[in-house]
């Protein structure tokens, strides 16, 4: 919609209900004088008249003002843009900074495989933004699976439990400094050059003869344990693979919800991109601007009745994750973008910077 166009029917409501307002005031102040006089409807109808031509014509002028100077912007190469935008937030690999935490974290693992080494079975599996080429550069973490053997603990809770007491034993060694428990993992911090980084490791124990396995689910509270176990395959989520584009256009989506402070968890934006793919097969856009829009739109009009499982279990309702106001909070600042977008395409760029 074009700005003189909104502009006039916004100048009209607030301009109309203003006078009228005004002429409101003014007979009350005339019958608290004077009760024997009547009520003019016709004076304040006229009033509200008055008012809403003045302000349809005084925000249709601004508005026009505003359309002639987007007319005369010129459109910049957002396929160049948003990709450069998309590299400059995106977790670098090749950073120095990078690779001393990559190499904390590979001599961290060596001795926790040589520590369990009678009890893990294979490699100790990345997986994560991180490993997919997701993460932003500001705020990321390393995430590890670690696959025990079926019979290598009497239950979860007791292999949860070894592998906190293991780095709860090793905090001022290996550059760690602290540990805490969490609802799936075990967070270890690692501080390297007076910096700290998070890498979680989730332990789960292999079903026999099979890849998947179970999740210690740490529930504990100061009265009560509902601690359980979830069923799980997390050398699937490994295997999840991003294009280059869907990699900017994650990372873009990614900086966006948290400058916005949308509630949508990561993995849940990861499969909602996957799905607009899916959905629209055979009819994806070839600029990444438009890409982007597709994707905008799949949110704000399946947001609220998508069905998302996770792949490394199907009882995993990633859909579910949030409830149907953060949803709604989500699906507001999609459309607004896109409102933003078809009056000006180089909005595209200040809403994801």
């Amino acid at each position: 919609m074009k700005k003189s166009n909104k502009y006039a029917k916004n100048g009209a409501l607030i301009f109309g209900l203003g006078n009228s307002f005004i002429e409101l005031i003014d007979q009350l102040k005339d019958l608290n004088k004077d009760p024997n006089i009547k009520f003019n409807w016709n004076k304040l109808l006229t009033a509200a008249i008055k008012g809403a031509t003045v302000g349809t014509v005084v925000g249709f002028g601004i508005g026009s003002v505003r359309d002639y100077h987007n007319s005369q912007e010129k459109l910049i190469n957002l396929n160049k843009h948003l990709r450069d935008l998309a590299d400059s937030l995106a977790l670098d690999k090749s950073s120095a900074e990078f690779i001393n935490l990559n190499n904390s974290v590979n001599k961290i693992i060596k001795e926790f495989k040589n520590h369990f080494h009678k009890k893990i079975k294979g490699e100790l599996i990345p997986h994560g933004s991180t490993e997919k080429g997701t993460a932003l550069n500001d705020s990321y973490d390393i995430d590890i699976a670690i696959p025990f053997q079926s019979k290598s603990f009497p239950n979860n809770y007791k292999m949860y439990n070894e592998v906190y007491k293991y780095f709860d034993n090793r905090i001022n060694t290996l550059n760690i400094v602290d540990i805490r428990k969490q609802k799936r993992s075990v967070g270890v911090c690692v501080e390297i050059k007076n910096k700290e980084y998070w890498i979680d490791f989730a332990p789960y124990k292999l079903s026999k003869n099979k890849s998947s396995g179970y999740l210690f689910v740490n529930k504990s509270g100061i009265l009560f344990n509902n601690s359980t176990i979830q069923k799980t395959d997390l050398s699937i989520l490994k295997k999840t693979k991003f294009t280059k584009v869907q990699k900017h256009l994650i990372v873009l989506l990614k900086n966006w919800k948290e400058n916005e402070g949308l509630n949508l968890p990561s993995h849940f934006l990861e499969h909602l991109v996957k799905d607009a793919y899916r959905i629209n097969k055979g009819n994806i856009p070839k600029s990444i601007d438009k890409k982007m829009i597709m994707i905008l739109e799949h949110m704000a009009n399946r947001l609220h009745i998508v069905r998302i499982n996770g792949l490394e279990n199907t009882n995993n309702k990633i859909s579910e994750s949030i409830d149907e106001s953060d949803k709604q909070n989500v699906v507001d600042a999609c459309k607004k973008i896109i409102r933003d977008y078809e009056y000006q395409p180089n909005s595209l760029i200040a809403n994801f910077r």
